[in-house]
């Protein structure tokens, strides 16, 4: 077994909230999703905060997240994939001892690199330079 990475638990995060993003699933649910993700390997607190974080603050972080978009954009526009990310992101900038900053957009960024495209990356990275000015 390997210890995940803090962006692999970023990933992973990513993955499972993906398959939950419409509903909070039940226990059954988001331990299979994590089997699936996860597999054999070993990850640390953060990935579980990330996801549990996340699905719990799911309405607020949307509320915030929906103040910092373009004009004329809304929450159900953005690709799924993105807002999953976007999701995260927040949700990181809001924790206790949170992650700097420009890191969390860094890391934002890769996700939309890796799991969608260059221009979603410019998306992301818009949002959240837009939302740092209340959370920086």
């Amino acid at each position: 077994m390997t210890q995940l990475s803090r962006h692999e638990e970023r990933q992973a995060a990513l993955q499972i909230l993906f398959a939950s993003l419409n509903d909070v699933p039940d226990d059954n649910k988001l331990d299979l999703d994590y089997d699936l993700v996860v597999q054999n390997n070993e990850y640390q607190a953060f990935l579980p905060q990330l996801v549990n974080g996340v699905l719990a603050s799911r309405k607020e972080l949307d509320e915030n997240l929906a103040k910092h978009l373009a004009t004329g954009w809304k929450l159900d526009r953005i690709a799924r994939v993105n807002l999953a990310i976007l999701r995260i992101a927040a949700y990181e900038l809001t924790l206790p001892e949170p992650t700097p900053y420009k890191v969390v957009v860094d890391e934002a960024v890769e996700l939309a690199k890796e799991f969608s495209t260059r221009e979603d990356a410019a998306f992301v990275n818009g949002v959240l330079k837009n939302y740092a000015p209340d959370n920086a």
